[in-house]
């Protein structure tokens, strides 16, 4: 197998670079001082409680206002207003997500290897105005392309931008997929900071979605993503081998072609890969 688009580095992602710091990134709670270590500035929010069931919720966080979350995968986020609670309800929704396996379903390995939870987190509100989130799909140090959206909880939009290697961010010709482009919605007054902070927590990987949120006034952690949407990109450019987009996901920076320490059959696809990869770069 030699990949050479996004959407074909996925797959061989999956069926191939078993990175185990993926398993740390995955984790929504693992996570955390992970990030934390590495971007000490950036806020994060704090866990209240954790534990195996819904009903296990202590008396002191029921009525408040937070969120319910799973830590082993993806769409597991219950938001909690103030003032009521139905732990039978509340049961009944959260949890069915601990016997759902992500990584068997859709072959994210990565989510399979996380010893499954449940958290109560605080809930993280606007400063100022409406709360945005800036996903940064970077390879290294490089972020090819940037989706800003707003209005999570109302009427979506989203606009996605291209950062040039001169520090320059342009509206990518290639919509976001997520919601409808929106031209008078502006990125945040900082998103310079934003964009070094991304840098810093995906220059280990040859590719990485960092997820941030903008609450007027800070960045908050959103979360990290190895798999894109389970493992695609739905843009043109995602399929195209000759795309910048394809051509800034290196993999021969990948934990499996850095790691040669491969046996048998896998020894020998490996080097015949990091051969190929090493011809062509």
């Amino acid at each position: 197998m030699y990949p050479r688009t996004v959407n074909e580095k996925f797959l061989w992602r999956k069926l191939f670079d078993h990175d185990p710091r993926f398993v740390i990134l995955s984790d929504k709670l693992a996570c955390k001082h992970w990030v934390s270590e590495r971007t000490p500035d950036l806020s994060i929010a704090k866990v209240e409680w954790v534990g195996v069931s819904a009903r296990s919720v202590p008396q002191s966080l029921r009525g408040t206002r937070g969120m319910v979350k799973a830590n082993h995968g993806c769409g597991t986020n219950l938001f909690m207003e103030e003032g009521s609670y139905n732990e039978d309800a509340i049961a009944d929704v959260v949890d069915p997500w601990l016997h759902y396996d992500h990584g068997l379903e859709h072959g994210e390995w990565a989510y399979s290897k996380i010893e499954r939870k449940i958290f109560w987190e605080e809930e993280i509100r606007p400063a100022s105005g409406l709360l945005t989130e800036v996903k940064f799909f970077t390879c290294g140090a490089r972020i090819p392309r940037i989706v800003h959206i707003g209005g999570r909880f109302g009427e979506m939009r989203a606009n996605a931008w291209e950062l040039c290697e001169d520090g320059k961010l342009v509206l990518s010709d290639e919509i976001a997929n997520v919601a409808p482009p929106d031209p008078d919605m502006q990125l945040p007054d900082t998103i310079e900071l934003a964009i070094s902070i991304a840098r810093k927590l995906g220059a280990e990987f040859d590719h990485l979605r960092v997820d941030l949120l903008f609450d007027g006034f800070k960045w908050w952690l959103g979360e990290l993503t190895v798999y894109n949407q389970a493992g695609y990109m739905y843009t043109a450019s995602a399929s195209d081998p000759e795309s910048e987009l394809s051509k800034a996901w290196n993999i021969q920076d990948s934990y499996f072609l850095r790691h040669m320490n491969h046996t048998g059959l896998m020894a020998v696809y490996a080097s015949m890969l990091n051969k190929r990869l090493l011809s062509e770069s």
